[in-house]
């Protein structure tokens, strides 16, 4: 399959078929997309934590304890990760959705929740910097299933580094494939876009980029050789997943949107056919001098897509978030460790 960027897709044919995992190089509207019941989302990782937000009808806040002396507390971090449990006709099916940045946060969050893994379906990782896979090893160990599903994007096992302004420089390495491996995870990389779980999510695969102001990360380097780095703007192994909720719409989910939001948004109706997105979660990467610029567009063109509901996380920014609230305010929903958004 060619985009009209002339980037060309190769579907990947797993060696050993599995019921719950298909694959397609389709994106002429992706129609065997099953709609679902409902979507519930738990945020497990992500910047920032309020145990003071109340519940609302369709989002549910964790309980409110204070006794951190006795009780082990949610914590907050730069990262991101999130946990859907996807329901039809009473069966309900799991993806995990980036594991954030520290070895042990989502872990100690899962616990301090009381959520087991232990019918977990697949995991999906959005792309290959740290604060999305860091916890990725401390999940499939702790689980110790054989054959998991991880999919991704084979530009997600690059080494990167990212060259600020400054002059100072962070090293983003890539997940670690071999004691991935080791685990007994079944590594998948696809840039096309998976069905997943019986048709009933889909990965999205390489994302196209049809706006003129997204433009990626340009601050972004990879490894060609060794010592040798080369400008690696574009990541093109942002991924995001989408749902289709019976008489709702389309949920997507992103977790940086390197792809740009808008890109991610447009790019989950092109490849679904679906024009009606019900719900936005994610990280929008709006945050940091190079990406404020582009928040009044972003923003302008969001409302034109016109979600009911937007989850703004992570790499959003303080700014963008804000003005998102302001503009958006019946579709606004503040995001927060330990909270459940359900969608249908």
């Amino acid at each position: 399959m060619c985009l009209s960027d002339g980037l060309s897709f190769n579907a990947v044919q797993p060696s050993v078929k599995l019921s719950s995992l298909r694959f397609t190089g389709s994106t002429a509207g992706i129609a065997s997309l099953q709609t679902v019941d409902s979507v519930d989302a738990t945020i497990l990782v992500d910047n920032s934590i309020d145990i003071l937000l109340p519940s609302a009808d369709h989002v549910i806040r964790p309980s409110l304890t204070w006794d951190w002396s006795r009780r082990p507390q949610l914590r907050a971090e730069h990262g991101y990760s999130l946990l859907f449990n996807v329901q039809k006709r009473g069966s309900v099916k799991t993806i995990l959705y980036d594991a954030g940045l520290s070895p042990d946060t989502i872990t100690h969050n899962l616990a301090v929740l009381g959520i087991k893994l232990t019918d977990l379906d697949a995991i999906v990782l959005s792309h290959g910097h740290a604060d999305h896979h860091g916890g990725l090893f401390g999940i499939v160990h702790s689980l110790g299933k054989k054959n998991l599903p991880l999919i991704l994007h084979p530009d997600a096992w690059k080494n990167r580094k990212i060259r600020f302004p400054s002059g100072s420089e962070m090293h983003m390495p890539p997940p670690d494939r071999r004691a991935l491996e080791k685990n007994d995870v079944r590594i998948i990389d696809s840039r096309a876009p998976s069905l997943l779980l019986s048709d009933q999510a889909l990965v999205t695969g390489q994302v196209e980029r049809v706006t003129d102001y997204e433009k990626g990360f340009p601050l972004q380097y990879e490894e060609k050789e060794l010592e040798h780095w080369e400008s690696d703007p574009w990541i093109w192994d942002d991924q995001g997943i989408v749902f289709n909720v019976n008489g709702r719409g389309l949920v997507v989910a992103s977790s940086c949107s390197h792809s740009g939001a808008v890109n991610v948004l447009r790019n989950a109706q092109r490849i679904t056919g679906a024009n009606k997105v019900h719900a936005f979660i994610g990280g929008m990467h709006l945050t940091g001098g190079t990406f404020e610029k582009i928040i009044p567009q972003t923003i302008q063109d969001v409302k034109t897509i016109h979600p009911d509901i937007i989850v703004p996380g992570h790499c959003t920014g303080w700014k963008a978030t804000h003005l998102l609230s302001r503009e958006m305010p019946d579709a606004y929903v503040q995001a927060s460790v330990g909270t459940q958004i359900h969608f249908g």
